[in-house]
């Protein structure tokens, strides 16, 4: 992870990691994020194995202390703007369907972790979540697929975040064309 927060980086981009990290940190149990890490990100099952981190805490709370190295060493950084820190709570119903939705995919482990994220820490980074997740299913030996009435759902969810349009539409390649 350190290799990511290079000096590059754009700053608005790097301090959108410490809400995402902070709301996993105080909004789930350990072994919640792990679950969420696990079933969420493209290899996230072979992360907690290879011993560097013990959970999901540890891993957040090693986020956090890399995100405020690479701040102390910058020389002016921007504030995030409301609209950056909105949690768009209005749209958690919605995300619970999709999660609900997409719980044989995603399996009930990963599914419960992602509704209670979706109520315990943002709708929007559960949302997030969920995608990436998708995506990593599609690199299972089941190569998950995608109902054409399933992505619209998705892409609508992401409309209404407010997304850009190539944000969700990387999932169409999932639409079984069968």
């Amino acid at each position: 992870m350190a290799d990511q927060f290079v000096e590059e980086l754009d700053p608005e981009s790097v301090l959108l990691v410490h809400p995402d990290a902070t709301w996993l940190l105080d909004g789930l149990s350990p072994d919640r994020v792990t679950t969420i890490w696990e079933g969420c990100a493209e290899n996230g099952a072979y992360f907690f194995g290879r011993g560097r981190v013990a959970d999901g805490a540890q891993w957040m709370r090693q986020v956090i202390a890399l995100y405020d190295s690479w701040l102390s060493q910058q020389p002016s950084v921007p504030a995030l703007s409301a609209v950056d820190l909105y949690e768009r709570r209005e749209l958690a119903g919605r995300v619970l369907e999709a999660v609900r939705e997409f719980e044989s995919i995603l399996g009930p482990q990963t599914a419960n972790a992602l509704a209670e994220c979706v109520r315990s820490c943002c709708p929007d980074l559960a949302f997030r979540l969920l995608r990436r997740a998708l995506s990593s299913a599609a690199q299972s030996p089941d190569h998950t697929t995608l109902s054409q009435g399933q992505y619209v759902q998705v892409s609508d969810l992401g409309m209404a975040f407010d997304y850009g349009e190539y944000v969700v539409s990387d999932l169409q390649y999932l639409v079984d064309a069968t």
